[in-house]
């Protein structure tokens, strides 16, 4: 069995192993507790802890938390997460675990040296979490375990024993070695490509265009085309030839310094000052000479023939799923990539521009710090085109700490062209030169920036490797070590692995020199990385709950806010109900179809006929078999991309005044699993145009008449 095969089986079994709490093992020793009150019988649990390959820890311990301990009730909200009003609950076992007071009367145990350990006194009446903390010496192990996740009943535990699997924890003197190291063992059977990751869309997050590098496999990409772009370039010799991709810059905003974006031919939106369709200022022609080489964009003045050409060669495309952007290299010698556009109109995406909208963020072709690449000169009204992009002490490194993967991002400034950088790891299969240094870099967001530094994994499982120095001795096993496994974590340390980025606030704190690692406790994260702790207000609705999205999203903000996060019973994270691993065919990489009420992605725990759910909430009957959960419950709020139409409330014209007449649906959906009604705080009584996006005016708005809600207000 190969490695890569060996480890998905193993990580299965971890899976089961949670649900497996149910059927585990212990020895009941029943007593009767008599205190006048109705007796409450006990029993005694034993069990084992140890690591994904069976090591054991020793002098771990073993937390039994009762679950009517976690608050439930104290409310998430984005006002009480800014204030640290919820410190004390946001990590729903750890908190607990860690207040001293609170721990001591926690049942509890630690391991022996072969890492078995004996609990007494369950109540077999409640039921319980486990949480573990590894012994204050043993720096190798992070906290929580797989058993953390579910809620169980002593009874249910077996002969065997309760069995924890814990992670380990990246030493701090791990290196990055880069995701080709890592494919040499972490791969399928003999074709490179048959790797999941590689076609997941964290490892497309950046790509050279219409050259995938050996870590990339765009062509079974679910739920997005990661060749949409590519394919808005035409084939051609020359810029000037007859069909190449044109898209015109009209209606300039001065004060905004920002266009109008048309795509094919100029827009015919009246200018109603001078009763003129909108002037053409500028004109970009997307076109490159081979499906795998020579990407440009070249700047046409359409006022000044003697200003230009210009032309930009393409070094890269960044995205997928809602918009990509275009990065283009420097004709002075620059070593870095500045970005100039964004395609925003996606197939088969939320992310759906419209050429014409009266909205100039919702058009396919929207600027990128396209103001870098022209002056406007207000006393003339006249613009140049510019011959040097933006400034070189434009920076891109704080983008780069996410879209790049940079875990420990190695930062610096160029002496010579005065440019900050930033360098990743090096790779066999990397194919751009990020710092400028001659080397080629990883790209994407590779299996270190989840799993840690892999250096000194490597370095262990090599020694497994080695063949034993006499034949009696037998190998030993070593895999599997130094390295994080996000599924032995606690819900709370495996869901911020993917908060890092997925979240609204985008920015780290100035003062900190590296990127969050992975494994670390929200605790941790909040006081040595976290500008902010909570959205701000700008970036919420009216609502003060919602988030209006953004290009750095805020799924893990919304997703602190659910039951989902803190509950009783389950607590989920990300990887419940994503793949991280590219084993997915459905949209967003979820474990079942999303668009299938019927799915296990929620049926698994929710035994709902959706029909019936949606007459008892809504009292309306609804066509079951054209909804899915996702369509209420992950309300699309927030916008990054273009979004799309919701209800329409008359003939869109491109004018302002479409405004009056069109609901939104974003592009970005909120996973605080609320629905948000349609007399929430900016939705009633507010302009369709920017009215907050709910479930009752975009997915389901073609049913619902939504004619009166901005001419009234809650009832």
């Amino acid at each position: 069995m190969g490695a890569r095969t060996w480890l998905r089986a193993k990580a299965s079994s971890i899976g089961v192993g949670i649900l497996g709490v149910l059927v585990c093992s212990a020895i009941i020793l029943q007593v009767n507790a008599y205190s006048g009150k109705p007796k409450v019988k006990y029993q005694s649990l034993k069990g084992l802890v140890t690591d994904s390959h069976d090591r054991p820890l020793v002098g771990a311990t073993v937390y039994f938390v009762d679950s009517a301990l976690v608050d439930t009730t104290s409310p998430m909200t984005e006002a009480g997460i800014a204030a640290g009003a919820t410190d004390g609950f946001d990590e729903p076992l750890e908190d607990i675990v860690n207040n001293a007071t609170k721990a001591k009367t926690l049942p509890q145990a630690k391991t022996d040296k072969n890492g078995k350990f004996m609990v007494k006194k369950l109540n077999i009446g409640t039921t319980y979490f486990t949480f573990t903390v590894p012994d204050a010496k043993d720096t190798d192990h992070l906290p929580g375990g797989d058993a953390s996740r579910i809620a169980f009943h002593p009874t249910a535990i077996g002969k065997t024993g309760l069995h924890v699997r814990m992670s380990w924890k990246t030493p701090e003197d791990a290196t990055y070695i880069g995701t080709s190291a890592c494919y040499v063992c972490h791969s399928e059977g003999s074709v490179a490509d048959a790797t999941p990751c590689k076609r997941h869309g964290h490892a497309l997050m950046f790509n050279k265009p219409g050259q995938p590098t050996a870590n990339q496999n765009p062509t079974a990409h679910p739920g997005a085309n990661v060749t949409a772009l590519q394919e808005k370039f035409t084939t051609a010799a020359t810029f000037t030839a007859t069909g190449v991709k044109t898209l015109y810059f009209q209606e300039y905003d001065a004060s905004a310094k920002n266009f109008a974006v048309y795509e094919d031919t100029p827009g015919t939106k009246v200018d109603p000052t001078t009763g003129k369709a909108g002037d053409v200022w500028l004109k970009a022609v997307l076109w490159r000479t081979g499906v795998t080489s020579n990407y440009n964009i070249t700047l046409i003045n359409a006022k000044n023939a003697a200003d230009g050409p210009v032309t930009w060669p393409v070094k890269l495309f960044m995205g997928a799923y809602i918009r990509q952007r275009i990065f283009v290299s420097m004709t002075d010698g620059r070593k870095s990539a500045y970005p100039i556009l964004e395609y925003r109109s996606m197939p088969g995406s939320a992310s759906q521009g419209a050429n014409g909208s009266y909205d100039k963020s919702r058009v396919p072709f929207a600027e990128s710090s396209f103001s870098s690449f022209y002056t406007y000169d207000s006393k003339t009204k006249t613009m140049t085109l510019s011959k040097t992009g933006p400034a070189a002490t434009a920076s891109n490194i704080t983008c780069a700490r996410c879209h790049l993967g940079l875990t420990t991002t190695t930062t610096f400034k160029d002496p010579i062209t005065g440019e900050s950088l930033a360098h990743t790891v090096n790779d066999a299969n990397g194919v751009f030169d990020l710092g400028g240094d001659g080397s080629l870099q990883d790209v994407g967001i590779s299996c270190e920036q989840c799993h840690g530094a892999g250096s000194k994994h490597r370095e262990e499982a090599l020694k497994g490797v080695t063949p034993p120095t006499s034949k009696k001795a037998a190998p030993v096993d070593n895999s599997a070590k130094f390295i994080i496994n996000p599924s032995l974590l606690g819900a709370d340390r495996a869901s911020l692995i993917c908060g890092r980025c997925h979240d609204a606030r985008g920015v780290m704190r100035e003062e900190a020199e590296e990127f969050p690692p992975p494994g670390i406790s929200r605790a941790e994260f909040l006081a040595k990385f976290a500008d902010t702790k909570a959205l701000t207000p700008a970036q919420l609705w009216p609502d003060g709950e919602h988030g209006r999205g953004g290009h750095h999203g805020f799924t893990y903000d919304s997703f602190l806010q659910s039951k989902h996060y803190r509950n009783s019973r389950q607590l989920l994270s990300c990887d419940d109900c994503h793949d991280s691993m590219g084993d997915s065919n459905f949209r967003y990489f979820c474990k079942d179809d999303p668009d299938d009420p019927n799915s296990t992605l929620c049926q698994r725990c929710h035994a709902k006929d959706v029909a019936a759910h949606a007459l008892e909430k809504t009292g309306n009957a609804m066509t079951g078999s054209s909804m899915a959960c996702r369509q209420c419950h992950l309300a699309r709020v927030g916008k990054a991309g273009a979004g799309r139409a919701g209800l329409l409330l008359g003939t869109p014209t491109g004018l302002s005044s479409d405004a009056n007449q069109i609901y939104w649906e974003g592009d970005q959906a909120s996973h605080s699993w609320d629905v948000p009604r349609k007399f929430s705080p900016g939705v009633a009584g507010v302009q369709p145009g920017l009215a907050m996006p709910i479930p009752y005016t975009n997915s389901c708005g073609t049913c619902h008449d939504a004619s009166k809600l901005q001419f009234q207000g809650p009832q």
